[in-house]
């Protein structure tokens, strides 16, 4: 990074400043460079779990991914072209080869949050917990309810049941553990609905169907007299 933002500078100068999108890109490089440093450094003054390692990975590839993205977009639109050669000869020799996260990298990290465990307590510990009915707390709340009737859905699905009242009638489940699932079934539509509004609330042109049925009807009639 810093090679290649010296020779910028010494063949652009203060010119440098005015091509926004070559700076910009510097910019990000230093962005990523910073982070990456700091979720480095969290990794390591909590003790280096293992169970986050996987978090780590992804960010780094991830970051590098980028680091690399802009480095190519760098070196192919300097001007002086004699320097982005030399450059490229000496920073990416090959282009830019890295391609982000693994599946394998990526699932562990779903992993990490899908379940309960020390690791996800560590990573989301800044998190708004604010006790109402309203975004990260209804969606905490589902998650708990969720993987606390997980045993209980294992056993229905065994059971090839899906309505939990059946599942009680037969025996496969207690009522307590059906009202449980129904619990954690009524978190989790509660989290995934979205807002309803009127038509004519998002749009001032929005037209009812009984006037769009009208205008025509009119329009054909002025047709007709004419």
């Amino acid at each position: 990074f810093a090679l290649c933002a010296d020779m910028a500078l010494l063949t652009l100068g203060g010119a440098l400043k005015r091509k926004e999108m070559l700076s910009a890109r510097f910019g990000d490089i230093l962005s990523e460079l910073y982070l990456l440093s700091a979720a480095l450094k969290r990794w390591q003054d909590e003790g280096r779990q293992a169970a986050d390692f996987a978090a780590l990975e992804w960010c780094m590839a991830s970051g590098f991914r980028t680091i690399e993205s802009r480095f190519a977009e760098i070196l192919a639109n300097l001007p002086n072209r004699f320097v982005a050669v030399i450059l490229k000869f000496v920073v990416q020799p090959f282009g830019a080869r890295v391609l982000g996260p693994s599946d394998r990298v990526v699932h562990e990290c779903a992993q990490l949050v899908l379940e309960p465990s020390a690791a996800r307590d560590r990573l989301t510990p800044d998190l708004s917990h604010v006790d109402d009915d309203r975004g990260v707390a209804r969606l905490e709340k589902a998650f708990l309810l969720v993987t606390g009737a997980e045993e209980i859905s294992k056993r229905m699905r065994a059971a090839h049941l899906h309505d939990w009242q059946e599942a009680v009638k037969r025996g496969v489940i207690t009522q307590a553990e059906g009202e449980q699932l129904k619990a954690a079934h009524e978190a989790v539509a509660g989290v995934i609905e979205v807002d309803d509004f009127a038509p004519e609330t998002l749009s001032p042109i929005y037209k009812k169907p009984a006037d769009v049925h009208s205008f025509f009807q009119e329009l054909g009639e002025q047709r007709a007299a004419s």
